[in-house]
């Protein structure tokens, strides 16, 4: 096995997890502050820190998509991962749009499913000829 088939099954989880909190951060920030301001706290939000947290998160899930490149060899997932982050950070540092801020997540989400599915299809990375 490759040195870099070795480091990249090490974090075969980077993908679906910085999703995971892309999405949480988002999504879990907006029903945190709504509940509080329900309650009557009222909260002051950084909107930079929010959307740079977001964003990073979704550029962690393309690096976990591209992580994945050497398993399959299918530019596929990536490209789609990487659509699907340039949405993301269009919405957050460009033109804020709702439809295409969920359009950018579900291509994200479209992206790391595609390539957990190739990496599983793949099983474990097959050595190179002659080695065992």
């Amino acid at each position: 096995m490759t040195k870099v088939a070795r480091d990249s099954s090490k974090l075969e989880w980077l993908a679906g997890v910085a999703t995971l909190l892309s999405i949480l951060a988002c999504y879990g920030t907006l029903v945190v502050i709504g509940t509080l301001s329900l309650l009557g706290i009222s909260v002051a939000l950084h909107t930079g820190a929010w959307a740079g947290a977001i964003s990073l998160f979704a550029v962690l899930a393309m690096a976990g998509v591209a992580l994945g490149y050497p398993r399959h060899h299918m530019i596929g997932p990536l490209v789609t991962a990487a659509f699907g982050t340039a949405i993301i950070l269009w919405v957050m540092f460009g033109s804020y749009s709702r439809v295409l801020e969920l359009i950018g997540f579900g291509t994200l989400i479209i992206a790391v499913a595609w390539d957990w599915r190739l990496k599983r299809r793949r099983g474990a990375v097959t050595p190179a000829p002659g080695h065992r």
